[in-house]
């Protein structure tokens, strides 16, 4: 769980990268499942499914994302 890629890390398995595609998911649908989204980074690349909870907390930190534990839904709140 990189943040920040380096020599030896493959840069598809970083928290960066799983953060990008989660990311441009939630642009095209505001809201998502946590199944959805695991799903779509599955068929992106299935090693980096590990990094989900990882990515969602990094995009949460950055005021991007907002968790709906009712629903349980993410949103994409970003401007």
């Amino acid at each position: 769980m990189l943040l920040k890629p380096n020599k030896n890390a493959n840069p598809d398995l970083t928290v960066m990268a799983a953060s990008s595609f989660v990311l441009k998911q939630l642009k095209k649908n505001q809201f998502e499942t946590m199944t959805d989204l695991r799903l779509a980074l599955m068929e992106n690349n299935k090693d980096s499914v590990s990094l989900l909870e990882s990515s969602l907390e990094f995009l949460f930190l950055l005021g991007l994302v907002e968790y709906h534990s009712k629903n349980d839904l993410i949103e994409y709140i970003g401007s």
